[in-house]
Formats: structure tokens, sequence, C-alpha cells
């Protein structure tokens, strides 16, 4: 089987395509993520707000949320730029997929624990609080 011409053409459209919506959205979530997790941390790390044990719980989430941002989406937005060191180097890429993993897991994980504080908190059963 070949490719003729007009299908070759397709696919590279195709293809520059979605390098551009890759590079656009990636640079979108990257800035917007990023003041919206130093906002959050700025706010946060009030000392008035620091006693409630709940909002330390959320300050760690959203530096574990600016550290999975510069892992994963870095690389990924320098990618449409200029060469990925991640793609050439592997042990690179190794470490920055395990910090991505590492650091969007304890984000997940820390959300639900102050759920689950808030949650014991505020039951009716004397014993859960």
């Amino acid at each position: 089987m070949s490719s003729s011409s007009p299908d070759v053409i397709v696919i590279a459209y195709l293809q520059d395509t979605l390098s551009h919506i890759n590079f656009y959205f990636g640079l979108f979530i990257f800035i917007f993520g990023i003041v919206g997790n130093i906002l959050n941390i700025l706010v946060l790390s009030q000392r008035t707000l620091r006693s409630n044990p709940c909002v330390i719980i959320f300050l760690g989430s959203s530096t574990a949320g600016i550290i999975a941002i510069l892992s994963g989406l870095t690389s990924r937005v320098l990618s449409g730029i200029a060469v990925d060191l991640s793609a050439t180097i592997n042990w690179i890429c190794k470490f920055r997929v395990f910090i991505l993993f590492v650091s969007r897991a304890t984000t997940f994980w820390l959300i639900m624990l102050a759920t689950i504080d808030r949650w014991l908190i505020s039951n009716i059963d004397v014993h859960r609080r």
C-alpha cells in the first residue's frame, strides 16, 4: 500500500495542527495553573488561617500541584519551541514521569484527606469529632 500525495499532506497538516494545539493549550493551563496555585499558597499561608489543620493540607496540595504542573507541562510546552530533553535523555524522562506521578497522586490524596477531615469535624457523632 502506497500513500498518495494528498494523504501525506493531510497527515502533515493534522500533525502540525496538533502540535500547535498542544503548545497553546499547554501554555494556557501552565500559566493559569501556576498563578492559581501561587494565589492559593499566598492566601492559605496567612497566619490567621494556619491554625486550621485543613488549611495546612490544602497548602501542601497546592505545593504538590505546582510541582505537578512544572514537571508535567514544562517539557510539553517546550517541545513546541525547542528540543525536548526528556525525549532524548532517558533518565530525565524517567525522573520527570516519577515526579509527575508522585506529585499528582499527592495532590489528590491531600484533597481527599481534607475532605475526610471536614467530614469528621462536621459529624453529628461526638466520638468521630
